[in-house]
């Protein structure tokens, strides 16, 4: 029998990593280009709340994690006793990149919705804009 102690993954940093990424970003999008031609709401409204599911997760959480992991384990961009400058620096611009990384899609995130609202806002005229309530 095995015993498992060890449970970590040594090699989190490999940047081969990044095409399973882009394989689920290519699944994201063809299934937000899917829900624009689909004539039904729900299969419409189903297909896309994956994509953005799948674009939120990896966009938001994985890769600014495996970027933190790679400039550790493969930059050696980690905090360090000794008190060199340039390692501290380098240190600070690793979070700097994660927070970029982190920062853009989630303001995609917030801003094209809001933008897309404006816009279809803009297609219809302002009376056919008030709520009418109700089923159809």
């Amino acid at each position: 029998m095995i015993a498992i102690t060890d449970l970590t993954f040594p090699d989190t940093a490999n940047p081969a990593l990044l095409l399973f990424e882009a394989l689920y970003i290519g699944v994201a999008i063809a299934l937000l280009l899917a829900s624009s031609r689909v004539k039904s709401e729900w299969v419409k409204a189903t297909l896309a709340s994956f994509g953005l599911a799948i674009l939120g997760l990896r966009l938001l959480a994985v890769i600014p994690s495996w970027w933190l992991y790679f400039a550790d384990q493969k930059l050696g961009w980690h905090p360090c006793p000794c008190p060199s400058t340039m390692k501290f620096f380098l240190f600070k611009l690793r979070d700097v990149v994660a927070i970029v990384a982190f920062s853009i899609p989630f303001g995609g995130f917030v801003m094209v919705p809001y933008y897309l609202q404006k816009h279809r806002r803009r297609l219809r005229s302002e009376s056919e804009s008030r709520p009418t309530g109700g089923y159809r």
